[in-house]
């Protein structure tokens, strides 16, 4: 057999008039897509056959069954000469197993109620809804509570849980404060303070974190003006800039529409952007840094060196900042490789002409260690962790007076 006529076996399927496709409580393993003729699907209650659809080109059938692989709930019969495409069982599963956990869970609720009015429909079986190994049980808590936990997202904003706390950014020298990172955090009534790692990047997958970004730029921005007032001299801002602020249009306009309600100095705002987001190029990644930068804000890599072409953005981008990723400066007293790797990026960075900040620095030994290879400025909780806007002031003046 060529290769030819084998895919012509294993993909194509033809079936002449009345021909019988599939029957009812037939075992499932496989679906169909009609490419030419017409398909009836029926269905037996009682004594009496009951035509459920003819169907035509371009339509699919048998999914149901063959998603869970069980029984047929129905007839398939050919109408005309007919050409159906061939889907087999496992074509299905995988791209369910791939899909989100909130897409499955969707998934399994649509087939269980599927079933279950099945059962009605034909009077027979108890209707209850099929039942799941616990592995499938924990998958689906996780997603149901995804959900819930993004329906009280939304109204975050709105009920004000949202807040802004500021980490300060030191030079590692003095352990003066020359500047602050944004950073958000959720204080929910009942729930209490949710970390950013658990709504974060839901609310990057449900592009909430357009409304939620811009808030928390504005928010960044007013309190930047009340640092300075307040301290006396300049201060910087660093605010962290998502992929999907990134890829609005409307956020260059949205920037400068803060910086002129608010009245801050735009020199003194920092953007931080992921590796992440320049590889997007469909957000124009160079046009939008560029269009930030003529507006007086600058730039900061955000976790450098966890990417994989880091280099070539620092050629192709112009950014004024690394962030040494906490990974490496935490693990410099443990592993040589990781010590390397931060005197090489804190030099690469200064051979350039961009400034460096390491991020994540907790004990004193990597204070040391990143002053000793020139690497002036850093945060961490060796200095302090994010914390409201008035608690920074008062550390930041009172490192100040000292």
């Amino acid at each position: 057999m060529t290769k030819a006529t084998l895919d012509e076996v294993t993909v194509r399927r033809r079936f002449g008039p009345r021909e019988v496709i599939f029957r009812e409580r037939d075992k499932a393993s496989e679906a169909f897509i009609i490419e030419s003729g017409r398909v009836e699907i029926s269905t037996d209650v009682g004594s009496e056959r009951k035509v459920l659809a003819i169907l035509g080109p371009g339509e699919m059938f048998g999914e149901m069954a063959a998603l869970d692989g069980t029984e047929r709930s129905a007839t398939a019969v050919a109408l005309q000469d007919t050409e159906l495409t061939l889907i087999v069982h496992e074509q299905l599963r995988s791209r369910v197993e791939a899909a989100e956990p909130i897409l499955r869970l969707l998934l399994r609720v649509i087939l269980n109620r599927f079933r279950h009015e099945q059962s009605l429909f034909r009077h027979v079986g108890n209707g209850g809804l099929e039942t799941v190994d616990m592995a499938e049980a924990e998958s689906s808590k996780l997603a149901i509570d995804k959900i819930k936990l993004e329906s009280e997202l939304r109204g975050a904003l709105a009920r004000r849980e949202l807040e802004v706390y500021y980490q300060p950014i030191v030079r590692l020298s003095e352990g003066v404060t020359i500047g602050f990172e944004a950073l958000l955090r959720w204080r929910h009534p009942e729930l209490g303070n949710i970390p950013p790692e658990k709504f974060i990047g839901l609310a990057e997958e449900t592009a909430l974190i357009v409304p939620i970004g811009r808030s928390v730029l504005s928010r960044a921005c007013r309190d930047l003006v009340s640092f300075q007032e307040r301290l006396g001299r300049e201060v910087l801002m660093s605010v962290n800039v998502s992929g999907r602020q990134f890829a609005e249009p409307s956020f260059l306009s949205e920037l400068k529409t803060v910086i002129d309600e608010t009245r801050v100095n735009p020199r003194s705002l920092k953007l931080e952007i992921t590796e992440g987001v320049l590889m997007d190029h469909r957000s124009r990644p160079l046009g939008w840094i560029e269009g930030c930068k003529k507006l007086g804000a600058s730039i900061a890599l955000d976790d450098f060196g966890t990417g994989f072409s880091s280099l070539s953005y620092l050629a192709s981008f112009p950014i004024d900042t690394l962030k040494i990723d906490r990974s490496f400066v935490r693990a410099m007293g443990l592993d040589p490789r990781s010590l390397k790797i931060v005197r090489a990026i804190n030099q690469l960075a200064h051979g350039i002409g961009l400034d460096v900040v390491a991020e994540g620095i907790e004990e004193e030994f990597q204070r040391r260690e990143l002053l000793l290879m020139g690497c002036e400025l850093g945060q961490g909780f060796l200095f302090s962790e994010a914390v409201p806007f008035e608690q920074a002031v008062n550390q930041a003046s009172s490192i100040a007076g000292a």
